[in-house]
């Protein structure tokens, strides 16, 4: 599989721009068609108002929301102006991260923030790639809100556990791995993992990896009492790593509903881009 189509959230903001050129780099690198999305959002009044000015303050909402698209459209059409790329450009209503996931479908790869950073708190509870990235059946591509660099894939770190996410996530990104310079991988305690009989089994994944010319640099960690996802942030930065790919919920949905888990916590602090599928 290549990447020919490639769906970009766009929104309002100056991290949406910086997710526009990351977004155009890859497009570029791969001759792919790219699609920018903005959704414009139902509008959701706080039940604190009272029901005589809740018509009132969802007309303010609408009103702002309709604004942010123009702004938008207006990054979009600067961004991809003379850029040789194919464009095109789609503006829907509704729930962001529904519609997000809906538009996927019908893409190689989505590119979104780490969180939406355009709305209210009360319209996102969870990072905006943990909500969709369950419903695309596409990988996304999460860019840190705060991030200097405009192209990944270059030198890469696969997060590896032996797990059925892992597995999707790694053959997901097949076409950004046969186009990196340099391929890291690390597992942190292998032999605990649980996903598969005698643990991760990292010779196996890295001589399949090697059977499609993909050849890595591996790394096995025993984690001790230290937290996984610092492990793993810790050695991205270490190997100079622009993108983090791993597999997302490798636990029951209910269980990171409820307490966190390492989809959840690596979305809130990575500095560096992640892939992820499920």
């Amino acid at each position: 599989m290549d990447l020919k189509d490639i769906v970009v959230h766009v929104d309002s903001t100056v991290a949406s721009d910086i997710r526009l050129k990351v977004a155009l780099s890859l497009a570029a690198r791969f001759e792919a068609q790219l699609t920018g999305l903005h959704v414009i959002p139902d509008p959701e009044v706080p039940p604190y108002f009272k029901p005589s000015v809740v018509e009132k303050i969802a007309g303010i909402y609408e009103e702002h929301a309709r604004e942010a698209a123009k702004v938008a459209s207006l990054h979009f059409n600067r961004a991809t102006q003379d850029s040789g790329i194919a464009v095109i450009w789609r503006c829907v209503e509704g729930n962001i991260a529904r519609l997000l996931a809906e538009h996927a479908r019908f893409a190689d790869l989505l590119i979104l923030g780490q969180a939406d950073t355009e709305n209210p708190p009360n319209m996102r509870a969870f990072p905006l790639p943990h909500d969709v990235v369950m419903n695309a059946g596409t990988p996304v591509l999460a860019i840190p809100v705060q991030t200097a660099v405009r192209e990944v894939g270059r030198r890469v770190l696969l997060a590896w556990d032996g797990s059925r996410e892992a597995t999707r996530a790694f053959r997901d990104a097949m076409p950004l791995l046969l186009a990196a310079d340099q391929i890291f991988l690390i597992a942190i305690d292998p032999s605990h993992q649980g996903h598969v009989r005698i643990g991760a089994l990292v010779p196996y994944m890295v001589e399949h990896l090697a059977r499609h010319n993909i050849h890595v640099e591996v790394a096995t960690v025993r984690s001790g009492a230290e937290n996984t996802i610092d492990l793993l942030l810790s050695h991205a930065s270490q190997i100079g790593a622009d993108l983090i790919v791993m597999g997302a919920f490798g636990h029951l949905r209910l269980k990171e509903f409820i307490i966190g888990g390492t989809t959840y916590d690596l979305l809130n602090r990575t500095t560096i881009s992640v892939l992820m599928s499920h």
